[in-house]
């Protein structure tokens, strides 16, 4: 299937949306990232990506690995939050405390640096935040993200490793689900990556599915 085919997900979700992306330890996420920035560079949508912890960095160098072209990520608009590589274009960072990380001084830097087109946001490594926090003070995390649901600017998806948060901390995944707006899972089993819409507020995407193969990505 061609990779276009998933352009009615992306391009179905709405402005204000905060869409949680599943996936699982060995799906490759970075394969999606990689799809929602070449086609958001096709549409001439704007991206603006958040890494925490060099997530971004370390997404970069399996792509790499993979043989895919980074032309269009390498210099992708970049907030760092946490870690110490930089990769993309770092327009602001926010250090990361013992408690939770500051979303004033986030929201300051956001505002200074987001496009007046609403801005795809892809939200890498949010899953080590939580394993690294109390779990009162995820609470607190999961809070601070819902303050955000409905800001107009953007369309923001929190990339978050299902297999590890259901390890440390079962009921982390419901409580993100119910302040989601939309749900996707990405899959791998083995022969095709598959993008599943689980949740949704539009529900012209609702139980949607796209699936394709790593030689249909090369085609890109």
């Amino acid at each position: 299937m061609s990779i276009q085919a998933m352009d009615s997900i992306l391009f179905g979700l709405r402005p204000g949306e905060t869409v949680l992306v599943e996936y699982g330890s060995t799906s490759s996420p970075e394969i999606l990232l990689y799809i929602i920035c070449r086609r958001c560079r096709a549409e001439k949508r704007p991206v603006l990506l958040d890494d925490i912890s060099d997530s971004f960095a370390e997404a970069l160098t399996r792509l790499e690995l993979m043989g895919l072209e980074l032309e269009g990520l390498s210099n992708v608009p970049v907030i760092k939050i946490g870690g110490n590589r930089d990769a993309g274009s770092v327009f602001g960072r926010v250090e990361v405390d013992k408690y939770s990380l500051d979303f004033k001084y986030y929201g300051e830097i956001y505002e200074k640096v987001v496009p007046q087109q609403v801005v795809f946001n892809p939200v890498l490594g949010m899953h080590k935040l939580f394993v690294a926090l109390e779990r009162r003070d995820v609470i607190r995390l999961l809070r601070n993200i819902s303050t955000f649901v409905g800001k107009k600017s953007r369309i923001a998806l929190y990339f978050i490793n299902r297999d590890a948060i259901e390890r440390y901390s079962p009921e982390i995944i419901p409580l993100f689900e119910e302040t989601a707006t939309t749900v996707l899972r990405w899959e791998f089993d083995g022969n095709k990556y598959r993008l599943r819409v689980v949740k949704a507020v539009n529900a012209g995407i609702m139980g949607s599915s796209v699936s394709f193969s790593f030689k249909d990505i090369l085609k890109t």
